[in-house]
């Protein structure tokens, strides 16, 4: 892509990257047309809720990558939150306007040219429970959660450097029960899309009155689907659907989660998850071999 977009003068941003393996000189190539934003996705603000999450990213990576790429002249920076995870606590939310801070802190120590300004732009989602995943069984946050949250972290976040970015809980709530909901919601897809011309997400499409009220004439209560937590030994809408992750490996992985202990890449060792079965010369199955 690199080759094709330089001599046409066409620029290449590169989505969010993880904070463990920056590469610099990939960064200075992509450069060479033109200076993109650059993001990094710390997930979470507390080393012990990366921990809960799997993120297997520290502090000391994010701040060594957010150094590198000050020093190498950018003095823009992304940084990808995600809000209402498992067992998170205001402490977790407040560690989010800390982290940011350190960025600034690291820009100051290492920029070689402070007299451009830094943008260090915190943007948070709303975190949705999916299915097939570790946390198919936790509730989601409820929006008057997500924005006492938000306000909390807004008021934590007073620098001119600093700017704050957040995505609505009304429309994560809507994606919630989406994802965890079962055949019942057909009839409240049919009448979201006749009433609203369609099944909208931007902002200013989105109408939010319109799914509230076809869940009152569909006789379904959105929380039944979004709020609540699943018992380890409730039959979910989706167990029909088999993705090769077995479902006692998942809850096992939701457990060790609760526990704050991470899980290593399937990169380094396999955990037996099932999706090998699936994956034609995946690193399962390659690992498989070489062991024969």
């Amino acid at each position: 892509l690199l080759d094709w977009c330089e001599p046409r003068k066409a620029s290449l941003s590169l989505p969010s990257l993880r904070a463990d393996n920056f590469s610099m000189e990939l960064m200075k190539k992509v450069q060479k047309v033109r200076k993109s934003g650059l993001t990094f996705a710390p997930e979470a603000g507390s080393q012990r809720l990366r921990d809960v999450i799997n993120k297997n990213v520290a502090e000391e990576d994010i701040l060594s990558s957010c150094a590198a790429a000050f020093r190498g002249g950018w003095s823009s920076v992304k940084l990808y939150f995600m809000l209402g995870l498992p067992t998170e606590t205001d402490e977790d939310v407040l560690q989010i306007a800390d982290l940011a801070y350190k960025v600034l802190n690291v820009w100051r120590q290492e920029s070689p040219n402070k007299a451009r300004g830094v943008k260090i732009t915190v943007s948070t989602s709303c975190f949705v429970p999916k299915p097939m995943t570790p946390f198919q069984w936790c509730r989601q946050d409820s929006m008057e959660e997500f924005e006492r949250k938000q306000g909390l972290l807004r008021a934590a976040l007073k620098s001119k450097s600093i700017s704050y970015n957040w995505h609505s809980p009304d429309v994560s709530f809507i994606e919630a029960v989406l994802a965890r909901g079962d055949r019942r919601l057909g009839a409240v897809l049919e009448q979201v899309f006749k009433a609203s011309g369609g099944l909208k997400a931007w902002d200013e499409y989105f109408d939010f009155p319109a799914w509230l009220k076809a869940f009152e004439d569909c006789g379904i209560d959105p929380d039944f689907y979004a709020l609540r937590e699943r018992s380890s030994d409730e039959v979910l809408p989706w167990d029909s659907i088999s993705a090769g992750v077995d479902k006692d490996f998942l809850f096992g992985e939701y457990k060790t989660a609760l526990t704050e202990r991470t899980s290593p890449d399937c990169s380094e060792a396999c955990l037996g998850c099932g999706a090998n079965c699936l994956i034609k010369d995946g690193i399962c199955e390659v690992r498989k071999r070489g062991s024969n």
